[in-house]
């Protein structure tokens, strides 16, 4: 009984023990974290992402919405209180049943800081074990990150400009596929209609967060099911910051921010965790958060006197594959691959065994990445192999190991591209008003004539467009406000099922009834549809056929059927040039068919700058020359 009331007296005394210096650390760390100043310190700031607010008592707001972020009560409006309440948290007793709920393993980043900057201290609370963190972090093996650019894709507004994602580049894994990657993006319903989809990303409508998958999940999506390009900017930083990032990484997984479309999009994200390196600045003060500008922002970076991206990897999608491959084939290997995919039995015949080995080798590559670039999305999640594809297989093993080099098509890394957007200044001759002068904005982002690698190519994305014109006979007035412009070309290369060529075009705008008439501007919505074929790397050849709905300006109707023929030509990456032949008929109004006649071209003189020389030919004839200016 003695011995028993002994134990229990010694427990208490050193229950109240370990609570005094408890209690006395705490004080000590809040007494120097007051003495530093550190609720105003830049990166504690970055971890709380507060932002100015003048409505707040503190003169600070996070932008993150969820109360299981914040530790003091108060804490999403005072970087002090959550800093005061942090300190105190990090002292939590450790014990087996908050092995992964301690505060030290909800907030690791903010951890890992504390004690750099409470270091001369000489108190350290008892370390938890976070078995959760350890493994989601693969042991803590993250020794360096990749941010990831996946070029644009018109068949999802989000994607219009591109999209990037945070890579944790792992010693243990044994594949960078297996690598885990960090995304933001919106939660968006099921269903959710475009126009609502639209209208919410602009201002505001939805919630936006992160999200982790595996890169392989990542190059599945983008590069095999939506035919993007990836390019990996590895990042130069040391082992310390790397696990910094991903440290914080984990504190703002599945938390809740207010997602926008053009500004706090995925590329702001990104650049604000690359920005917890105390001495990195890559987010830019204009209106509009374009994920290639960050690319760029990036790659002109430094930090400690080298530079911030230390190399520079492409991953090409499966299209990208099939068309080199399907390029570097001659003429009668073509004929050959047609032949074989419309005949299987074609495989065992001597027109295909008399080829060499190397040409059964393109042969049958280039048929495995057709039917891989085919495959629908259902029977990729389902794992589900076509016959054929399994008999492609099979003659392929068949072969000794080697691979043919394929003719590699000419690419620029984003981040060699030039900026979003255009102010243009151009002169001109009407037939009807003479001399003129005419002076043009794009807000974003490129047209079929200057889209590069980071682009869709042989397509258009305009929007926010405004140009002025002005004549000897007339002032300056509105000549054209285009709200958007969206052209989607997917360029027929091998001629086979599914690779057809198809594309659309929508367009809404105020624009002159024809170019022999003043300050007749009509509202004006059109939508095409076409197939195109690609002749060669540098000839694109199409036609679409659509309809204009639009103001009727002297009794030029309402409704119109319209068809077009294309022709684009790009000779290297300075010079491109297209003509467009337009066809109109009126289905009401007292108007005749239009024939309008459009032909462009551009030189690149720089990265930022180019001369553009066009005519045109509606009613009236009209010529320019253009000087533009990228920023």
């Amino acid at each position: 009984m003695l011995i028993r009331t002994a134990f229990l007296l010694a427990c208490t005394i050193a229950s109240f023990y370990t609570h005094a210096t408890n209690t006395s650390n705490i004080e000590t760390w809040l007494k120097a974290a007051q003495t530093q100043k550190l609720s105003q310190h830049n990166v504690w700031l970055k971890l709380g992402h507060y932002i100015t607010d003048t409505s707040s008592p503190s003169g600070h707001i996070s932008e993150i919405n969820s109360d299981d972020f914040f530790i003091a009560s108060n804490g999403k409006t005072s970087p002090q209180a959550e800093l005061n309440e942090t300190i105190k948290a990090m002292f939590t007793p450790v014990s087996k049943e908050n092995k992964n709920t301690h505060p030290q393993c909800q907030f690791p980043a903010r951890y890992l800081w504390l004690k750099k900057n409470l270091l001369n201290t000489d108190v350290l609370p008892i370390e938890a074990t976070c078995p959760a963190y350890t493994e989601w972090t693969n042991g803590n093996s993250v020794e360096s990150l990749s941010v990831i650019y996946a070029t644009g894709y018109l068949g999802n507004p989000a994607s219009f400009y591109g999209h990037t994602f945070l890579k944790f580049n792992s010693t243990e894994n044994t594949s960078s596929f297996l690598d885990k990657t960090i995304n933001y993006g919106a939660v968006v319903p099921d269903g959710e209609n475009p126009v609502a989809y639209i209208f919410k990303g602009i201002f505001g409508g939805y919630i936006g967060g992160f999200s982790d998958v595996n890169f392989y999940f990542q190059n599945n999506n983008y590069g095999e099911n939506e035919l993007r390009d990836l390019w990996e900017y590895r990042l130069d930083l040391t082992p310390e910051s790397a696990k910094f990032i991903v440290a914080h990484s984990w504190e703002v997984l599945k938390k809740e921010y207010t997602y926008f479309f053009f500004r706090k999009n995925c590329a702001y994200r990104m650049a604000e965790l690359i920005e917890l390196v105390e001495g990195v600045n890559i987010i830019d003060f204009h209106a509009v958060t374009f994920p290639q500008a960050l690319i760029k922002s990036i790659n002109s970076s430094s930090i400690n006197d080298r530079a911030l991206v230390s190399s520079v990897n492409y991953h090409t999608s499966r299209q990208t594959r099939l068309y080199e491959k399907y390029l570097t084939l001659s003429t009668t290997e073509k004929k050959l691959v047609h032949s074989i995919f419309n005949n299987h039995n074609r495989l065992y015949e001597n027109e295909f065994r008399e080829h060499s080995i190397e040409s059964k080798h393109l042969i049958l590559d280039t048929l495995i990445d057709y039917l891989q670039f085919v495959r629908s999305r259902e029977d990729r999640n389902t794992d589900t192999i076509s016959p054929f594809y399994r008999q492609i297989l099979s003659e392929r093993y068949k072969l000794p190991v080697g691979e043919v080099p394929v003719v590699k098509q000419q690419v620029f890394p984003p981040d060699k591209g030039r900026d979003p957007s255009l102010i243009q200044a151009a002169v001109t001759h009407n037939s009807k008003f003479g001399k003129g002068a005419s002076l043009s904005f794009r807000a974003a982002y490129y047209d079929v004539l200057d889209a590069d690698n980071s682009h869709v190519r042989d397509s258009a994305l305009t929007m926010g467009r405004i140009e002025l014109h002005s004549t000897e006979k007339n002032g300056f007035e509105l000549r054209d406000l285009t709200l958007i412009e969206i052209e989607s070309i997917n360029a027929a290369v091998t001629g086979l099922p599914e690779d057809n060529g198809s594309g659309w075009l929508l367009k809404a705008s105020l624009e002159p009834q024809n170019l022999e008439c003043s300050s007749c501007l009509v509202m004006r919505g059109q939508a095409y549809y076409g197939q195109s074929r690609r002749l060669s790397p540098d000839i694109l050849i199409g036609g679409y056929i659509g309809g204009q709905l639009q103001e009727s300006y002297q009794n030029n109707g309402h409704t119109r059927l319209a068809a077009k023929l294309f022709a684009n030509l790009f000779t290297n990456k300075e010079y491109s040039m297209r003509i467009v032949l337009d066809a109109i008929k009126p289905l009401d109004g007292e108007k005749s068919e239009q024939y309008l006649t459009t032909f462009q071209s551009r030189y690149r003189l720089s990265r930022n700058n180019d001369i553009r020389f066009s005519y045109q030919k509606n009613k009236a004839e009209e010529i320019a020359l253009s000087f533009g200016f990228y920023f």
